[in-house]
């Protein structure tokens, strides 16, 4: 199993919302692997973190798995709007 955090940032006045684990659950149904997962929700303004638990052959394909159902929650979800992924340097 490996772990992969994924960093998000917000509209400036705006907190993660309580339910985004809800909310990720839903976007994960459709991919195999996701063991558990997990929110940092800032206070309002802050960087939040999403940390996956997930099954994948390699490192790579779990940080590619984690990212795409982070993209699709944010891109589906009305409540996530103004959200994005951070990039995370090499």
């Amino acid at each position: 199993m490996l772990m992969v955090t994924v960093p998000l940032k917000g509209p400036q006045r705006a907190a993660l919302p309580a339910d985004v684990l809800d909310i990720l659950w839903v976007a994960a149904s459709f991919e195999p692997g996701v063991e558990h997962l997990h929110a940092d929700c800032p206070e309002a303004g802050g960087a939040g973190h999403l940390t996956f638990f997930v099954r994948a052959p390699t490192r790579e394909k779990a940080v590619a798995l984690a990212r795409g159902i982070t993209r699709r929650a944010l891109a589906d979800s009305p409540v996530l709007n103004g959200w994005y992924v951070v990039p995370v340097r090499p």
